[in-house]
C-alpha cells in the first residue's frame, strides 16, 4: 500500500466502528426478547446497521486511494460504492420493509471481502511471520462467510429477532476486534528485522 500507515489507521477506524456498533449486543438482544420493546429493537438495529454499512463502506472507498496497483484500487472502490448504495437504500427507500435477517447476507459478504483482502495482504507482506497471521485471518474470515451464508440460507426465516441480533452484533464485535488487532500489529510491529512492514497488493 502506498501510505501504508494511513491504510492501517483506516483499518483501525473500521475496527473501532464495528466495536462501537457491536457493543449493542449488550442491549438489543434483551430488548428483542420483550414483546413490548421488540419494534424498538428492530428499528434501532436497522438504523444502526445501515448507518454502519454506509460509514464502513465509505472508509473502504477512501482506502482505495492508498492502493499502489490498479486491481486492488478498483476492487476497493467497487466494494465501497456497493456498500454505501446498499446502506442508503436500506435507510431511505425500504427502511420500513427491511427484515433483520437480511443483514446476515451483508455480514457474509463483508466476511468474504475481508478474507480476500487478508489473502492479498498475506501474499504481498514483506515479513513471513506477518503473512502467516494474514493467511490465518483470511481462513477465519472465510469460515465466517460459509457459516453465515449457510445460517441465512437454511435458517434465515426461522431465527428469532433475538438470535439474529446475537449473530449480527457478535460478528461485529469479533470483526472489530480482529481489525483493531491487525491494524495495531501492522502499525507497531518490530521493524528490526526487515524494516517497515508494508503490504503492496
Amino acid at each position: 500500500m502506498r501510505n501504508h500507515i494511513h491504510f492501517w489507521w483506516a483499518t483501525m477506524l473500521r475496527g473501532v466502528l464495528a466495536l462501537v456498533i457491536g457493543s449493542a449486543v449488550m442491549v438489543i438482544p434483551d430488548m428483542a426478547r420483550t414483546l413490548l420493546l421488540l419494534p424498538f429493537a428492530l428499528a434501532i438495529s436497522i438504523l444502526c446497521l445501515a448507518a454502519y454499512g454506509v460509514l464502513d463502506s465509505a472508509v473502504v472507498f477512501i482506502t482505495s486511494f492508498m492502493a499502489s496497483s490498479q486491481r486492488p484500487r478498483i476492487a476497493l472502490r467497487i466494494q465501497g460504492t456497493l456498500g454505501v448504495l446498499v446502506g442508503v437504500v436500506l435507510l431511505s427507500i425500504v427502511y420500513d420493509r427491511v427484515r433483520l435477517h437480511w443483514f446476515l447476507y451483508l455480514i457474509a459478504f463483508q466476511a468474504l471481502c475481508t478474507a480476500i483482502a487478508e489473502f492479498i495482504v498475506a501474499r504481498h507482506a514483506s515479513n513471513k511471520r506477518v503473512s502467516l497471521w494474514n493467511y490465518a485471518a483470511a481462513a477465519v474470515a472465510l469460515l465466517f462467510t460459509i457459516m453465515y451464508s449457510l445460517a441465512v440460507i437454511v435458517f434465515g426465516e426461522l431465527f428469532t429477532a433475538r438470535e439474529i441480533a446475537w449473530l449480527i452484533y457478535g460478528y461485529l464485535l469479533t470483526f472489530g476486534l480482529a481489525q483493531c488487532l491487525t491494524a495495531a500489529r501492522m502499525l507497531y510491529a518490530d521493524h528490526g528485522e526487515t524494516g517497515p512492514i508494508e503490504a503492496t497488493p
